[in-house]
């Protein structure tokens, strides 16, 4: 059994505990809201920045890094123009529609591509992940939110102001670090990296707790959740897969191109449901596809490792 396998195994593991424990009442909704911001806020800007400013320079990482953020950006905004391609052909309602553009467009890169591409890959996972994440909330922030935001409750400011959170910042803070070389005392960074890896975890009980909260009784019926599976999920990395792997690499090694394919396989951003939610739009449906997209992610997820690292090897 391979190493991404026993990783999505473990992880499968500790989500279905987290779920058995929120549904008897172990882990309640304050539960669940205390660790999305010990998260976002706390451990996993620490994972981010301890990361990138422990790996030691190179000039390829240099490269590759931006390589990334600029591939990455177009994945995204493909992704959004399919997203809103399918709203329209669908004819979806105003609550469900900009939900829907998200949905097919935002990955759970901090909930779970983190977790899993440190657990595989250790700190380079994350550093190459970190770039994508960056994409991947910019546009957010700013395009999806847009789109779920139908009565434009929120300001062009406050949707700017979003992008600017604890997870970019420790990005840009890690790579200055990691560009001039200005290291935190021993002590002081091996206490931050250790914390950061507690996100491993924290992630993963977070996500189950937050799928108990979904009724799935009819969510199975929902076609246009399986357009979200099955385009964002599985066509979209293996078209990436295939062109990074047979077309060009665009000078990406490997592990950078396994890494943005990952990403872009991701199950659906939690992030999407929240702001649905505050935003008095189809909250219930963005939950319901963040539930069967996580679970689903559980097979897919090995399956596209494999076929892109067999297209790598079979270059």
């Amino acid at each position: 059994m391979d190493i991404m396998t026993q990783k999505v195994i473990m992880f499968a593991m500790v989500i279905a505990l987290s779920y058995a424990a929120a549904k008897i009442g172990w882990l309640g909704e304050n539960v669940r809201n205390g660790l999305s911001r010990l998260i976002i806020k706390f451990t996993a800007p620490l994972m981010i920045f301890t990361s990138i400013s422990s790996l030691e320079y190179d000039e390829n990482l240099v490269s590759e890094s931006i390589t990334i953020v600029i591939m990455s950006f177009t994945i995204v905004l493909l992704l959004v123009l399919a997203g809103k391609a399918y709203a329209k052909a669908a004819r979806l309602d105003e609550k469900t529609k900009g939900v829907q553009v998200a949905l097919m467009s935002f990955g759970n890169v901090a909930f779970l591509a983190y977790p899993l591409l440190e657990s595989v890959f250790g700190p380079i996972g994350v550093f190459y992940g970190a770039f994508y994440h960056l994409a991947n909330d910019t546009c957010f922030w700013t395009i999806g939110a847009a789109s779920i935001d139908y009565k434009n409750t929120l300001s062009k400011k406050e949707r700017i102001l979003k992008i600017f959170n604890q997870n970019i910042l420790a990005i840009f803070l890690g790579v200055i670090s990691y560009m001039t070389r200005i290291n935190l005392p021993t002590l002081v960074f091996q206490t931050l990296s250790e914390l950061g890896q507690t996100t491993v975890y924290l992630s993963l009980v977070f996500l189950g707790t937050t799928m108990a909260g979904v009724d799935i009784k009819n969510t199975y019926k929902k076609l246009s959740i399986y357009v979200v599976v099955i385009f964002k999920m599985i066509i979209a990395p293996l078209a990436v897969a295939v062109i990074l792997s047979r077309v060009y690499s665009f000078g990406l090694s490997n592990t950078a191109i396994i890494a943005v394919v990952l990403q872009i396989s991701m199950p659906v951003m939690t992030f999407v449901a929240i702001l649905a939610n505050e935003l008095s739009c189809n909250y219930k449906y963005a939950a319901e596809t963040v539930f069967v997209t996580t679970v689903i992610s559980l097979v897919t997820m090995p399956v596209i490792l494999r076929i892109i690292t067999y297209l790598l090897q079979n270059n």
